[in-house]
């Protein structure tokens, strides 16, 4: 009868698991990674979460990505950009530094990723009607003026292989940041709201000096929809502007993203814009 015993003592266990009560948790950590919070010259902080790889880094510097959305981004570009590099030559990616920066409400994140329309306001029943626009030339002056100093003064970071990456807003703001031909090496664009400005984003296209070089990966999904164009318009409009891009000389892709929506194309295509940011030249 002892094995009755022992089956009954078996069965019992799990009970005794419920009822003991929750085991010592602790937070989960993202081994060698800070965050800082850095104010603007306007008085607004920013908090700034940054992953360095393991080890000393190489003699021209690590590459950096420079992420929007950063509360959102962090952690998964971290994981994925490690994940990459322990793979070594199979994947074609080196390790890096991600600078996420977050962009905090609704309101300071549309004011930030937008670039100056005089005049322009967001129509009723778009996305963010009602908030304050036009914040994009500050907010990378910030990153330019501000953040990239503090950056290299603590990691050696190779300031020619410096990418930016955003969506939708965010994607917009990529954009503008390449046209003006800010210290970007790689920009990528992700699901970028082209609707904004009434033609905003296209004069600055139109007005973009020798200096804006920047190699481009756009990705979007035939299957995304906003308020301002149906589905499918988005990624025509998109795929239009990386042929312009390349049309003047510079390396240029699009990559579709099917199957995704608005919401899910940044995770979609972030292996993509870690192979971009973090592989060799001829990524």
């Amino acid at each position: 009868m002892r094995w009755l015993r022992r089956l009954a003592t078996a069965l019992a266990m799990p009970a005794v698991l419920v009822s003991a009560g929750p085991l010592q948790a602790a937070p989960w950590e993202l081994p060698r990674s800070d965050v800082e919070t850095v104010s603007a010259s306007d008085g607004h902080a920013y908090r700034v979460l940054v992953a360095w790889p393991e080890g000393p880094p190489p003699a021209e510097g690590w590459p950096v990505l420079w992420l929007l959305d950063g509360e959102d981004n962090f952690a998964v570009a971290a994981m994925t950009a490690r994940r990459l590099a322990r793979a070594g030559a199979r994947s074609g990616v080196e390790p890096g530094v991600i600078v996420a920066i977050e962009s905090g409400g609704l309101p300071r994140r549309v004011l930030d990723y937008t670039p100056p329309a005089p005049g322009y306001a967001i129509p009723e029943g778009m996305p963010a009607h009602g908030l304050n626009v036009g914040g994009g030339e500050s907010f990378l002056d910030f990153i330019e003026e501000r953040l990239r100093p503090l950056v290299a003064a603590r990691w050696r970071v190779d300031p020619r292989r410096q990418t930016l990456m955003g969506h939708s807003f965010g994607g917009l703001l990529a954009l503008d940041a390449m046209y003006e031909g800010r210290g970007f090496s790689r920009i990528v664009a992700v699901s970028p709201s082209l609707w904004y400005g009434d033609g905003v984003l296209a004069r600055s296209e139109q007005h973009a000096g020798s200096g804006a070089k920047a190699a481009l990966l756009v990705a979007a999904s035939p299957d995304e929809r906003t308020r301002a164009a149906p589905a499918g318009a988005p990624m025509a409009e998109a795929e239009a502007l990386v042929a312009r891009w390349r049309q003047r000389g510079n390396a240029a892709r699009y990559l579709p993203l099917p199957g995704q929506d608005h919401g899910s194309t940044m995770l979609a295509a972030m292996a993509p814009a870690i192979r971009a940011a973090f592989g060799g030249e001829a990524q």
